[in-house]
């Protein structure tokens, strides 16, 4: 008895960590079902449940936390790049490698709308704040503003000189922002669909981009493990977000402005999910990922990160403890 006591306390300290390890968000939830890498997630607005576009042309939806598939989602002909949920909780857009968008009910998964008239794949979907809009990015270099309600052109916003990776609107949505493969970002008056603000990163392709909470910051992921950040009232470039060793392909806010999360990975090599103090600029936490990270998604409380990956799983984090600021 004697000698096995070590061995069971040893056991018991193992398993509070492990215990204190998922308490921390440490331990993810795993969730499998896609057959091609993930392109895109986002987060109902209750955050009850996770929506995915893959690699394998479908859109798969999930309750959080329990990881439930509730339904697959088929219709394009190739690659879903891009999922949106409106701020209703009633839609959901996705973007395709075949040049279209599409919109779909929610509830019932069944096809709303088709938008044509890129003439490249659409990279990136979002929603206006309003629900009425809907703006599209596309490879051929172009971002397209739809009228929801009728599926009709708005208008064409040009002005990037190749690839627009990804499109974001303010949470106010007055401005529009665009990121593209020619290193610029561009910021659009939603009202005038006027350009009114640009910024260039001469180090790499823009992968992505976010809008803060309060629309006071944007972030930009790019090329070659960069992230860089914006103060738009000021214009001013703020100090670039070094640790990444490969690609940025996705960035993220927090609800409150106060963390930025970055996903990072080379082909088919673990990825990396990092967390950062806005405020300092600091590296707070890794989340360590079995895949390429492409993708990022914070639900709307705050309280979970999803991140997709080229091995075709998403991970969810309970990052509610790593996002509240030290007690010491």
């Amino acid at each position: 008895m004697f000698i096995w006591r070590p061995v069971l306390i040893w056991l018991s300290v193992l398993c509070m960590a492990i215990c204190q390890s998922e308490a921390k968000g440490q331990s993810p939830l795993t969730l499998r079902g896609h057959t091609g890498w993930i392109s895109s997630l986002v987060f109902s607005p209750d955050g009850k449940t996770l929506a995915s576009g893959s690699a394998d042309k479908t859109v798969k939806i999930w309750t959080i936390p329990a990881g439930q598939e509730l339904a697959t989602i088929q219709g394009h002909t190739d690659y879903v790049s891009s999922v949106a949920i409106s701020l209703d909780g009633t839609t959901l857009a996705t973007g395709s490698y075949d040049k279209t968008a599409k919109l779909w009910d929610l509830a019932t998964t069944h096809e709303k709308a088709t938008f044509n008239g890129h003439r490249g794949v659409v990279t990136s979907v979002v929603f206006s704040p309003d629900g009425k809009a809907l703006a599209t990015g596309s490879l051929d270099g172009t971002i397209k503003l739809w009228e929801v309600t009728t599926g009709k052109e708005k208008t064409t916003l040009t002005g990037h000189k190749t690839w627009v990776n990804a499109v974001a609107f303010s949470r106010d949505g007055k401005l529009l922002a665009s990121g593209g493969s020619d290193g610029w970002v561009k910021i659009w008056s939603a009202a005038t669909c006027l350009e009114v603000g640009s910024m260039h990163v001469s180090s790499g392709e823009i992968r992505s981009i976010a809008f803060s909470g309060d629309g006071k910051k944007l972030a930009a992921g790019v090329r070659y493990g960069e992230v860089r950040l914006w103060d738009l009232p000021s214009k001013k470039n703020l100090a670039p977000l070094k640790g990444h060793k490969s690609d940025v392909w996705s960035v993220a806010f927090t609800p409150d402005g106060k963390t930025l999360a970055s996903g990072d990975g080379d082909w088919d090599q673990p990825g990396e999910v990092k967390l950062w103090d806005v405020a300092t600029d600091q590296e707070r936490h890794v989340l360590k990922h079995t895949g390429e990270v492409l993708c990022l998604a914070v639900s709307p409380n705050g309280k979970y990160l999803a991140a997709g990956s080229w091995d075709k799983t998403i991970r969810v984090w309970d990052i509610e403890h790593l996002t509240k600021p030290s007690s010491k």
